[in-house]
């Protein structure tokens, strides 16, 4: 039985396959990144005139607080009494856990404070609190 055969080989290396690759992968990322800052509540920050972006904020829990005092993970409600159980669990699965803590401009310290306690309770000691650079 006789095969098709090309009559010419084109040796060199076809770089438009791996050029769409690359394109979908930084769609891919743009997409990643969108939803990520979805998924978290909209508050207004404090305001900080040394405010800097930490380099490498390395795997942390977001944790918000709004105006009302209301705590959310991402953007799922979390009662206060929840809040240590669900830390202590997570640091269990991952001990270099970390938290970003956003704080509405008007929240009261003290529902800050409580957030801290069940972080401390949790034994996560390494906070960064949010604010924005006026």
């Amino acid at each position: 039985m006789k095969t098709w055969t090309p009559d010419e080989v084109d040796p060199e290396f076809e770089l438009t396959p791996m050029i769409d690759v690359v394109f979908l992968l930084i769609a891919f990322f743009m997409t990643l990144i969108s939803f990520i800052s979805a998924e978290l509540i909209d508050l207004e920050l404090p305001e900080a005139e040394q405010a800097s972006i930490p380099e490498e904020p390395g795997e942390r829990q977001y944790i918000s607080i709004d105006a009302a005092g209301d705590v959310y993970l991402g953007a799922t409600p979390v009662a206060y009494e929840d809040l240590g159980p669900y830390l202590a669990n997570k640091r269990a699965e991952l001990p270099t856990l970390k938290v970003f803590l956003r704080a509405d401009s008007v929240t009261q310290h003290r529902h800050v404070n409580r957030v801290m306690a069940a972080c401390a309770q949790a034994g996560i000691y390494d906070l960064i609190f949010a604010s924005a650079k006026d």
